[in-house]
Order: C-alpha cells, then sequence, then structure tokens
C-alpha cells in the first residue's frame, strides 16, 4: 500500500461572464492550484510463467483553487448604467438621480429608487444633498424587501465643487444599477475565483519483467474513470469611496456562479521501467496513454449584490455535451527503501488531457448572448512524497 500527498498545478482554459456589460474577460486560461492526496493498492493475482501477474488501484483527489481581481476606476465618466435580468421589478426616477455639474456651488445631489420585489414586497428610497464651499457629506440609505432591495447613495463636496448620486434595485428576478455625476470616487471592481475538484480511478492489470542490470520493465492496462468539477464565482461591484475618512459606503453589485463538470470513462496504457542504482535506492520512470468518453454539463445564474443581502438565483442556463478525450502523461520518481518493507518516495509529473470543457458566449438574436460548451486542453503538473508499506 502506497499513500502520498502533493501539490498540484493544473492549467485550465479560462472564460469570461456571461453578462454582456462586464468589462473584459480575463485571460484565457488560468493555473489552479492546491493539494493533493493519492493512495495506492498492488494485489498480487498470481504468475504468468515466471513472472507475477498484479493487480493495482489507483485513487487520488485533488483540491484546486485560483482568485483574480480587476480594478476600472470611473475617473472620467460622468454617467454608470448595469442591468442584468428583469427591469421592471424597481425604478430609479431619471428626473430625481441629479448631480450639479463640476465647478458648481453649492454641490448637489439627488437619488430616488422604488422597487417591488417578486414577493410583492414593495420600498421607496429617496435622500437630496446639498454642501456648500467647504463642506462635504457622504450619505447612504437601503430598504429591503422580502426577496430584493433597493440602496441610494450621494456624494457632495464643496471643497472640490463636485457631486455624485447612485441608485440600484434588484431581487432573485434581476438588477439595476444607475449613477450619475463626477464619478472620480468611483470603481468597477471585477473579481474571480475557482475551487476546481479532481478525482481520479484506476485499476490496472500488469506483470513486471526483470531485465539484466537491475531494469524492471512493468507493462499495465486497464480501466479508468477522472471527474474535473469546477465552480467559478465571478462579482461585479461598485465601490464608493466616501467623502470622509472612515466612512464606508456598501458595495452593490450582481454575481455569476457557473458549474462546469466534466466525467471522462475509458481505459488507459501505462509502461513503467525501475533501475536499482543500489540494494536500498531506485529510479522510475513511466508513460502512460489512454482514450475516454467525454460527458460536460454546465449551469449557470446570477444574483443580486445589495448592501443587507444577496438575492437568490435568477436567469439559469444549462447546457450539456457529449465527446472523446486523449489523456497522457509522465512521470519519474525516486525510491529510498529505509527498512526491509518501508520505502519513502519522491514523485514529479505532468499529465495532458487533449479535451476539456470550456464555455464560449455568442450573440443571439436577441440582443443576449447564448452559452456554448467548446473544447481545449488541460496540463497537469504534480511534485508528491509518498511511503510505501509492503506486507
Amino acid at each position: 500500500m502506497q499513500i502520498g500527498t502533493g501539490i498540484n498545478w493544473f492549467s485550465l482554459p479560462s472564460w469570461g461572464p456571461r453578462g454582456p456589460d462586464f468589462f473584459g474577460t480575463g485571460d484565457s486560461r488560468v493555473i489552479d492550484d492546491g493539494i493533493g492526496f493519492g493512495i495506492s493498492v498492488d494485489l498480487p493475482l498470481g504468475q504468468i510463467g515466471s513472472q507475477p501477474l498484479i493487480l493495482e488501484w489507483n485513487g487520488g483527489i485533488t483540491d484546486l483553487s485560483s482568485s483574480s481581481t480587476d480594478v476600472t476606476s470611473l475617473a472620467g465618466q460622468n454617467s454608470l448604467n448595469l442591468s442584468l435580468g428583469n427591469s421592471a421589478n424597481g425604478r430609479i426616477d431619471p428626473s430625481l438621480l441629479t448631480a450639479s455639474p463640476i465647478g458648481v456651488l453649492p454641490a448637489t445631489a439627488t437619488a430616488d429608487v422604488t422597487f417591488t420585489d417578486s414577493a410583492g414586497a414593495t420600498g421607496h428610497t429617496f435622500i437630496s444633498d446639498s454642501s456648500p464651499a467647504g463642506g462635504r457629506v457622504t450619505h447612504f440609505a437601503s430598504q429591503t424587501g422580502v426577496t430584493g432591495g433597493s440602496f441610494a447613495a450621494t456624494l457632495t463636496n464643496g471643497s472640490a465643487q463636485s457631486a455624485a448620486a447612485y441608485a440600484a434595485y434588484g431581487d432573485n428576478t434581476g438588477f439595476t444599477l444607475a449613477a450619475t455625476g463626477d464619478l472620480s470616487s468611483s470603481a468597477i471592481i471585477d473579481k474571480r475565483s475557482e475551487d476546481a475538484f479532481v478525482m481520479d480511478q484506476e485499476l490496472l492489470l500488469g506483470a513486471p519483467i526483470d531485465l539484466q542490470g537491475g531494469w524492471t520493465v512493468t507493462p499495465k492496462f486497464g480501466p479508468m474513470y477522472r471527474s474535473i468539477d469546477r465552480d467559478v464565482d465571478f462579482r461585479r461591484t461598485l465601490r464608493i469611496t466616501a467623502n470622509q475618512p472612515g466612512v464606508v459606503v456598501p458595495e452593490v453589485g450582481f454575481a455569476q456562479t457557473d458549474e462546469l463538470d466534466a466525467r471522462y470513462v475509458g481505459a488507459i496504457a501505462e509502461l513503467a521501467v525501475t533501475q536499482a542504482l543500489q540494494p536500498d535506492l531506485s529510479v522510475s520512470f513511466d508513460a502512460r496513454l489512454g482514450g475516454a468518453y467525454l460527458h460536460s454539463r454546465y449551469r449557470s445564474h446570477y444574483s443580486a449584490i445589495l448592501p443587507t443581502m444577496t438575492t437568490g438565483p435568477f436567469d439559469f442556463i444549462s447546457e450539456t455535451r457529449d465527446d472523446a478525450s486523449l489523456l497522457a502523461g509522465l512521470g519519474a520518481g525516486l525510491r529510498y527503501a529505509p527498512k526491509e518493507n518501508v520505502v519513502v518516495g519522491l514523485d514529479a509529473g505532468v499529465n495532458f488531457v487533449n479535451k476539456v470543457p470550456t464555455i464560449d458566449y455568442v450573440a443571439d438574436a436577441g440582443g443576449g448572448v447564448s452559452p456554448t460548451i467548446s473544447m481545449s486542453h488541460a496540463i497537469d503538473y504534480n511534485i508528491s512524497v509518498n511511503v510505501t508499506w509492503r506486507f
């Protein structure tokens, strides 16, 4: 029995959020890293001539993650509009979302927003502020219904002679945000975080062949199973920097949650070569090649982010695709036997999968986007230490 743990670096295809008003889609690939754990059991079944016949079971799990953040300043902009899903769940009065131009005193701002959420709860938020020369105001308020809520904020600065107004509403059917005025104190924060869980299972039948010079060659063949489950969260929020030190304005925005799962079922062949350097020290090399049926499933939804809540999900989509994939790998290891029945090892390897699912978004006739599962490749690099008991 062999038990090991190590570090994995998994190069996977990335994809952007399906919201057309997100700023940018990030890199085309992402590196997830994390800890892996594996176990292997060899069971002797008998002999083929003078060579033993061994049934080998290998199992492994790897928990990986990655994250990134992009900040886009709104300096130089005098308006902002973001909307997803249903816009009929509230109203931002355009005549009451106002901010005085830069250089005008007093600096004034007004925001008015109403909502009726999907459960029938209603709310109304109205704020208005004015700052003479030398004065500053940061004012924000929010209301929460049953499934949604609203938010409004005003910033007035008599010293800088500037003003800005913000309003947002949303529930579990949609989200809308609008802003006007001097938005230099604001920024759009795009965050991407991913958790990937990989599981491998192999059942290989092999027969080690002893050669001259301390060499052993072991061909192996058998069925395999692999799963790659990716949970990707995108968040787009508006950050408003207050006029006064110590005042924190709540962030508002929306989130996209994606799940992309891949299942591989197939067969794999492996050739392992071991060279004994000393009675207690050896090196090993292995190469593997296999093929598998691939089933992919994609699910995605949005949710609104408001100061006192994150709404339930809305705008669900789901897609599936079936395909075939090639799997290959190379590895090398060093083994030291401090005792007759204990072996300590160090392994390094690289695995290649020529097809892993990713997502493309294609514009549709309705002015939105439709997701399509496409294929790219993945490369897994790993380093591990392990201990083997022979009994």
